[in-house]
């Protein structure tokens, strides 16, 4: 998440859509008045950040009164240690951190991807990380994505990161597939004179194992299950399985 009040924009980081590559570009343009949530330090993204001349992570911890539930007052109570704003908080926290002033107006933005190829993407990059700590037997990809259908939907799908009460709450809403060509559109519009492109250097990426096409892949199950918990975006946007 950033929130840039030297820029009067807001993003709003959705998942396995180069989000955290994009934070890269993005803190180019920031300063030391801005929110910027921190990136995964041992696995290289701040150091990253810190090589393409972006700002790293500022003020990026939770104003007392923002804390919520027990675990985080008790975190400040005891240890005297602030909670984090979530790197990829909804727009609804988001909405309540910096007020309805802020947030009506100041430029929302976000990311979105074709659901079928993010769900394999979510599927290596989740493999990655249980074989990194010496464990085997991963899931299946069916069975993995049988599993966030019935536990963590809100893994498959993004829908809610960028919409309140069920309607998209950002005034664009950037598309994976011609990212490049959206960011060049992004600069202009949001009048930057810094280069806001990603790096060469991809940020939590090299995880997924060939390049096989979704279609080739995804089972008449696996696609029923994406289709079913990412309904919405697809909807909204008109991904369709067949186009690739």
């Amino acid at each position: 998440m950033i929130i840039s009040h030297r820029n009067r924009f807001i993003f709003i980081k959705t998942r396995k859509t180069a989000g955290s590559s994009l934070e890269v570009g993005l803190s180019r343009a920031c300063g030391p008045e801005d929110i910027i949530t921190p990136l995964s330090a041992n696995r290289g993204e701040e150091e990253l950040r810190r090589a393409e001349g972006g700002q790293g992570p500022t003020n990026c911890h939770k104003r007392p009164l923002e804390h919520r539930g027990w675990k985080e007052w008790r975190r400040l109570l005891f240890r005297g240690r602030r909670t984090e704003y979530p790197q990829h908080a909804r727009a609804p926290q988001i909405r309540s951190f910096i007020g309805p002033g802020i947030w009506h107006s100041y430029f929302r933005f976000t990311i979105e991807r074709n659901p079928w190829d993010r769900a394999l993407s979510r599927y290596w990059w989740q493999k990655h990380r249980w074989e990194e700590k010496g464990r085997d037997n991963f899931p299946s990809l069916s069975e993995y994505l049988a599993w966030l259908e019935e536990h963590k939907p809100h893994w498959l799908s993004n829908w809610d990161h960028y919409t309140i009460d069920d309607e998209i709450a950002v005034d664009r809403v950037l598309r994976y597939e011609k990212l490049n060509d959206e960011l060049t559109e992004l600069q202009q519009e949001l009048g930057l004179g810094t280069d806001i492109r990603l790096p060469e250097q991809r940020a939590k990426s090299g995880f997924r194992q060939g390049r096989q096409d979704y279609r080739e892949i995804l089972t008449d199950n696996d696609r029923a299950i994406i289709d079913r918990v990412c309904r919405r975006e697809i909807d909204a946007f008109g991904y369709r399985f067949e186009d690739g």
